[in-house]
């Protein structure tokens, strides 16, 4: 969590909160096509984080990032091409499960992945109000991953 904190910051913004959760349960956690899969296919397990940045401005943006670490490198494979595909769900945010950022949806229209072995990293940023550009969110997601 910490090279992540690091890595936000050197892209420029302030980390002013953040939250960390560790499951067994993929399925419970996750929704549409992605839940479906974690059903058939359950998850070794699960860390999750949510970020929340701010620009100098003072615009707030909220990165969740996702950890999934499955039995199998072919299901990390299956995974990742499954949580690319847009429409298809993913591992829930923190913030739709708890605290006070409960009304924000994510779109999808910033965000990044990578496989490492039978890890699943995914990562989007979403902004909480005003300001934020799509290439800047873009970045800072994939900044949030590498």
């Amino acid at each position: 969590m910490e090279s992540v904190q690091v890595r936000l910051t050197g892209a420029g913004v302030r980390v002013t909160g953040r939250v960390v959760d560790d499951a067994a349960d993929c399925a419970a956690h996750s929704h549409g096509l992605v839940r479906e899969f974690f059903q058939a296919h359950p998850c070794a397990s699960l860390r999750r984080a949510q970020f929340e940045i701010r620009d100098r401005k003072g615009d707030v943006a909220l990165v969740p990032i996702a950890w999934v670490e499955m039995p199998t490198e072919r299901e990390a494979r299956e995974l990742k091409t499954l949580v690319d595909a847009g429409g298809s769900g993913n591992v829930t945010e923190l913030s739709r499960e708890r605290g006070r950022y409960r009304s924000v949806r994510y779109t999808g229209d910033a965000y990044a992945s990578r496989r490492d072995g039978a890890v699943v990293v995914n990562a989007q940023a979403h902004p909480v109000a005003r300001g934020w550009a799509g290439l800047a969110l873009t970045s800072i997601a994939t900044n949030a991953i590498e």
